[in-house]
């Protein structure tokens, strides 16, 4: 999901700029060959009616283009709850489509009111401190908005597939993996309020396509070496893995490997699968070792440097979960 997220100004910037425009169209209608209490009462409908447009136009922006919380895919609202509260959230979009309907609300009023009672412009007056006030009373709101907008520009690209986690310990070759398996598709996306990075890729078999995310820094270190906003940012992760591939590098000290697999299983619920890697370089003995210590998860031995490897898990990975599902 991506976000087309509008300009939010601050309220003094509404109002500026909507009582700026209101006041150059009176100017014009004053300016017109006419009775002077027409040209009055003209100038102020005028007034009003650019005062309520500007006004409306800023706020519909925001009401229609901020995605609403219930809108957000359960990776997004993960990542918004870590920053923002989503009661502050939904509080800040409601104020917002408050004072759009009561500014259109009251420009329709003041409007008819102008032409029913055609010597009068004290509404036209009485509308301009009321609209000031509710612009003013959600500057907070308005405020919040413009954080909020920060939060989710940072917010990485992700799409609705079936979605592949990659872990493992430090320089076991999971970038070297990801990189065989996806090619040059490998996209760099800062992880918001942390600061780590993923690494989000995408490969085909046949006609259905596959994301695949690497976390560095997230899913690489035991959970007591992790701080709140780590843990919570492996949260959001949790709800974009359909399959974790654990990589296990034979010649690092395989035991602590191990133990760190096992906590990523127990973190998630989804199916996890192990590849031992370097079957290039590591000894038999080391390898064998790897794949004992792993034997209570499925494993596969490869190489990350060979691409037919990096294919060939990958499809068998999702092979066996699709027959699972074929199954039950």
């Amino acid at each position: 999901m991506s976000f087309n997220l509008p300009h939010v100004p601050k309220a003094d910037e509404i109002l500026d700029d909507a009582f700026r425009q209101g006041a150059k169209e009176a100017k014009v209608r004053r300016s017109v060959r006419a009775p002077f209490k027409e040209r009055m009462r003209e100038s102020e409908e005028a007034r009003v009616k650019y005062i309520g447009n500007s006004i409306q136009s800023d706020l519909r922006k925001i009401v229609k283009r901020f995605p609403s919380y219930d809108q957000l895919s359960p990776f997004h609202k993960r990542l918004l709850e870590i920053k923002i509260d989503k009661d502050n959230y939904k509080k800040s979009l409601g104020a917002a489509q408050w004072c759009l309907d009561n500014v259109s609300r009251l420009k329709l009023d003041t409007l008819n009111h102008l032409k029913e009672y055609r010597k009068d412009t004290q509404a036209s007056r009485e509308f301009q401190g009321r609209v000031s006030s509710m612009v003013k009373r959600i500057a907070k709101d308005l405020d919040e908005l413009i954080e909020i907008k920060k939060i989710l520009r940072e917010f990485p690209v992700i799409e609705d597939l079936p979605t592949m986690v990659v872990c493992g310990y430090p320089n076991v070759g999971k970038s070297t993996f990801m990189k065989n398996l996806t090619g040059s598709e490998v996209k760099i996306a800062s992880y918001p309020f942390t600061t780590q990075s993923i690494l989000i890729g995408h490969t085909n078999i046949k006609y259905q396509k596959y994301q695949i995310i690497d976390s560095p820094g997230l899913l690489d270190r035991a959970m007591e070496q992790r701080n709140k906003i780590e843990l919570e940012a492996v949260l959001a992760i949790k709800e974009l893995a359909d399959v974790i591939l654990f990589l296990v590098d034979p010649t690092q000290d395989i035991e602590a490997q191990v133990s760190l697999l096992k906590e990523v299983s127990s973190s998630f619920e989804s199916p996890v699968f192990v590849a031992v890697n370097k079957a290039d370089v590591a000894s038999k003995d080391s390898i064998d070792a790897a794949q004992k210590a792993a034997a209570s998860f499925p494993s596969f031995c490869i190489s990350a440097n060979n691409a037919a490897d990096c294919v060939r898990v990958f499809q068998s990975v999702f092979k066996s979960l699709k027959d699972a599902e074929s199954k039950n």
